[in-house]
């Protein structure tokens, strides 16, 4: 079902998540949940406290990312025989991270409007539960770890905006008052101060 999108200034998301327990009735539902949304607003990623859950837990989808790029930038994005993932992650660690980084830019529906580069490497490996409840111990690169490092910084309290230096908070700082108000033109619910 879908769920209103939290936006900037609710308290959920500057909090630090807890992992979900495996045998949690409610965790098929919230997954769904997390789907529906994303699809909704037109995203490649939601975690859980975007909809006011505090829990470890977010989907990527760097599938349609992949298939939106041209094929001559793809290699900018991903590496040879990668075409992206739609996966559920499930309490993730990340395990190791590679020393080479890149900048991209970076949206996010709690943040519409704003955009900011945002320095991450290029590869991770990372440990987690999918939605069959599996254990996974698997590496990502481009693209797919940049949309995984960023939904986990949701769940670690981290925004966007917290990339941005003290000049550029104060020069977005009516628009992120406009957001913090919900006083923003989306085609997706949310949900404000």
């Amino acid at each position: 079902m879908i769920q209103p999108v939290y936006l900037y200034g609710q308290s959920i998301l500057s909090q630090n998540c807890t992992d979900i327990m495996l045998d949690n009735p409610q965790l098929p539902i919230i997954t769904v949940n997390l789907w529906d949304t994303m699809r909704n607003a037109q995203g490649c990623g939601l975690s859980a406290p975007q909809i006011g859950l505090p829990y470890n837990l977010f989907v990527i989808d760097s599938q349609n990312a992949f298939q939106a790029i041209g094929k001559g930038f793809r290699g900018k994005y991903f590496e040879a025989k990668d075409s992206g993932i739609q996966e559920t992650f499930i309490n993730p660690q990340v395990l190791e991270s590679s020393s080479k980084m890149w900048k991209a830019e970076e949206g996010c529906l709690s943040l519409p409007g704003l955009i900011q580069t945002v320095d991450r490497p290029w590869k991770i490996k990372v440990k987690y539960h999918n939605e069959k409840l599996e254990l996974r111990i698997q590496e990502f690169s481009g693209l797919t770890a940049r949309m995984i490092l960023h939904e986990l910084d949701h769940t670690k309290g981290v925004l966007l905006i917290n990339y941005l230096s003290v000049f550029a908070r104060k020069y977005r700082y009516f628009k992120l008052k406009s957001i913090k108000k919900g006083h923003v033109k989306v085609a997706y619910p949310v949900t404000s101060c």
